[in-house]
């Protein structure tokens, strides 16, 4: 009798330890279960934003890709409009993307919005050729060159530049951004009283246009920034004496943020 309460409770040992390791086994195993779950919420995350840059790309037929910017975009023949492209999209894509994909969708037809409003602006205004516009992620790029608004080495506005800055000031005055105005030089030294060096002949070109569009034209002061790039910002070899005018410019930027 002895013998078998002994093997009993030897019986019940091994029951009982085996019971622990299979509940240990569960929790490892919800615990695997568990991680794998977040690391497919995370790839499904990727996922969504892969969708939205490819729906993006594909808004962008024929062109160079709106981040790192084009001269000219064309959308290819019979290629819907972004934002035509977005309402029949809507449906499909919307209870898929987030917040801050749809907010990033909404961002890009902005400025695809803009970009094609000031374009048609300037080609109604006979300066589709003499005025450079393109789109960066930042927003809209008008390029001014120096033959139209400044002598070599001067600040003031030639007289020829004036009318050019009123009809850019008449379409900037329609639309709620901020706008920037950028100076750019070559690298050709220039030490005077009055520009010691290409950083203050940048700044005070920029000044000088962003003062024309808002004391002359009216526009909020407030909505405008001045700043000069000097010769640092090159957008053509300074080896040549074309790459070298084409550094000599004044940038409008019509920012992608709207003024508060």
């Amino acid at each position: 009798m002895a013998r078998e309460r002994t093997g009993g409770r030897r019986k019940k040992g091994k029951a009982a330890s085996g019971d622990w390791l299979m509940t240990y086994g569960d929790m490892v195993t919800l615990l695997l279960t568990f991680f794998i779950l977040l690391y497919t919420f995370s790839t499904i995350d990727i996922q969504r934003f892969q969708e939205v840059m490819a729906a993006i790309q594909h808004s962008f037929m024929g062109r160079t890709g709106i981040l790192r910017g084009t001269t000219e975009p064309t959308a290819a023949e019979g290629q819907p409009h972004l934002l035509e492209q977005l309402e029949a999209e809507e449906v499909t894509y919307a209870p898929q993307l987030g917040d801050k994909e749809i907010e990033l969708l909404q961002l890009l037809a902005e400025l695809e919005r803009v970009y094609e409003q000031t374009r048609d602006y300037l080609r109604a205004a006979g300066l589709g050729d003499a005025v450079q516009l393109r789109m960066e992620k930042r927003g809209i790029v008008m390029v001014l060159p120096e033959e139209i608004t400044f002598d070599t080495g001067r600040a003031e506005l030639k007289e020829e530049a004036r009318p050019v800055l009123d009809i850019i000031a008449s379409f900037i005055g329609k639309i709620p951004n901020q706008i920037i105005v950028e100076g750019h030089t070559d690298n050709v030294p220039i030490n005077t009283l009055l520009f010691p060096s290409n950083w203050e002949l940048s700044v005070t070109r920029a000044v000088s246009v962003a003062r024309h569009l808002a004391e002359e034209r009216g526009l909020n002061p407030r909505r405008f920034v001045a700043t000069g790039y000097g010769e640092y910002h090159p957008i053509a070899s300074n080896d040549t004496a074309e790459g070298r005018a084409r550094n000599r410019r004044v940038n409008i930027v019509i920012s992608i943020n709207q003024f508060k």
